[in-house]
């Protein structure tokens, strides 16, 4: 707003990894793995800002109570306060050194033409109101998402046609489209997506809606969500806007906030949670052991603890659960020593399952293709030794998935490209053979 003195005015169906739903919430398997981008180097007040920057610190304020004030503020998430009015927010966003309104904001940015517009840019009435502009919501650039801060709380909108009579109630003639200055694109890392780790990972909102994940040839990462439960689904939009991840689990809390878990080109690891259930995402944020991560996967306990497994680059498996449900994470542990699973970043190379009695159990595949489980003895419980599992032959991944009278049903991949499956034959009972599921040159990963 001006200041006060100012007038007030399906992506090939998700391959195998959709099928993969553990204990009904999410798929939290070696096969699904989408990406995420690196979380971004924090910019410097006035300083020089990536886009996706930009659209996490303005998710900071979406989602929570702030009362719509020109006299009054509000704290980034470093503490640093800003006037809790449309052009506040946008400074806010752009990490501005004060306060701007809609007439000052002209003078840090530079009109582009609407076709330009990127996520971070802002539209901007200069008598009236100011949106910051999220994403075109098609490959026509015909509708657009947004958020904009005009009333209490921080709206987020979505397929917002650009030729509308009016943009938060104002007229669509007043905005002109405005880039900061000091706003840069993400960079691109072409090479992050190297076919390590899977390429789709999907997880189930609290609210009953699926989200799939996708990773891309640049290392970037795709989603698209339903927009109801079992209804109609979103288009693919970026979820984040570079590329610098290999590979991405997900999973979802026991309070359910979905959260997403990606491998870094390096060997790192950074995750993005909803802030609440069905809420806002967080940024990106450094999450992981010392070393190099080849591979990550999930699995929810009994309890409601969510715990995280990695694979590493010697094949060791390192894991780290929730203390309590919803709450801090334990320190790092040896799950597995050396040569345990394929620590090359080859695709499924882990995967869990949750039995219907609760049990946790982990699934690797070994450097010479074959197959380890190792499971808790009860719900919440000690882990067993590893066994051998799996079906002759060479395995190259791994999935599991359980079907709704609570048997759990282990899926591979061979390197023919052939798919076998193995299920118990009752809930919590014993496993049936190895059998055909598809045949030679079904799958890749």
């Amino acid at each position: 707003m001006p200041s006060k003195a100012a007038k007030t005015s399906k992506f090939a169906r998700f391959a195998l990894a959709a099928a993969i739903a553990v204990s009904g919430s999410v798929a939290a398997t070696a096969v699904t793995v989408a990406t995420a981008a690196t979380a971004q180097a924090a910019s410097s007040v006035d300083g020089q800002i990536n886009r996706s920057e930009v659209i996490q610190r303005a998710q900071y304020w979406y989602g929570k109570s702030i009362a719509y004030d020109q006299g009054g503020s509000y704290g980034d998430s470093s503490g640093r306060s800003y006037r809790t009015d449309c052009s506040g927010y946008v400074s806010m966003a752009w990490h501005l050194g004060s306060s701007l309104s809609t007439q000052t904001l002209p003078g840090v940015a530079t009109e582009i033409s609407r076709a330009d517009l990127k996520p971070g840019d802002i539209l901007n009435s200069f008598y009236d109101h100011v949106i910051l502009f999220e994403k075109w919501d098609d490959s026509a650039h015909t509708t657009f998402s947004y958020y904009s801060f005009g009333s209490t709380p921080v709206k987020h909108r979505t397929g917002i046609s650009i030729n509308a009579a009016t943009f938060d109630s104002h007229p669509n003639g007043d905005y002109k489209a405005l880039r900061y200055n000091k706003i840069v694109d993400d960079p691109t890392v072409v090479s992050a997506n190297n076919g390590s780790g899977g390429r789709v990972a999907t997880g189930v909102h609290a609210d009953g809606r699926l989200e799939v994940f996708a990773t891309m040839a640049d290392g970037s990462v795709m989603n698209e969500v339903e927009t109801s439960p079992g209804g109609a689904w979103s288009g693919w939009y970026g979820f984040a806007l570079a590329g610098a991840a290999k590979s991405v689990t997900t999973d979802v809390h026991a309070d359910g906030r979905v959260e997403v878990f990606a491998v870094t080109p390096n060997g790192g690891m950074t995750n993005r949670v909803e802030t609440a259930a069905n809420g806002a995402w967080s940024g990106w944020n450094g999450f992981g052991p010392a070393g190099t991560v080849t591979n990550a996967a999930t699995a929810r306990h009994a309890d409601g603890r969510l715990e995280v497994f990695t694979v590493m680059n010697d094949g060791s498996i390192t894991n780290e659960a929730e203390t309590a449900p919803g709450g801090a994470w334990s320190a790092w542990n040896a799950f597995a020593s050396y040569g345990t699973a394929k620590g090359d970043g080859s695709p499924g190379a882990l995967a869990t399952g949750v039995h219907a009695d609760g049990r946790v159990e982990v699934f690797a595949v070994t450097p010479n293709g074959g197959m380890t489980n190792r499971v808790e003895t009860n719900a919440n419980g000690a882990w067993s030794g590893w066994n051998g599992f799996g079906p002759a032959g060479t395995i190259t991944a791994a999935a599991t998935a359980r079907h709704a009278d609570g048997r759990l049903e282990a899926f591979t991949v061979m390197n023919d490209g052939s798919i076998m499956n193995e299920v118990e034959t009752s809930a919590n009972g014993a496993w049936s053979a190895w059998s055909a599921f598809a045949s030679y040159g079904t799958a890749k990963s």
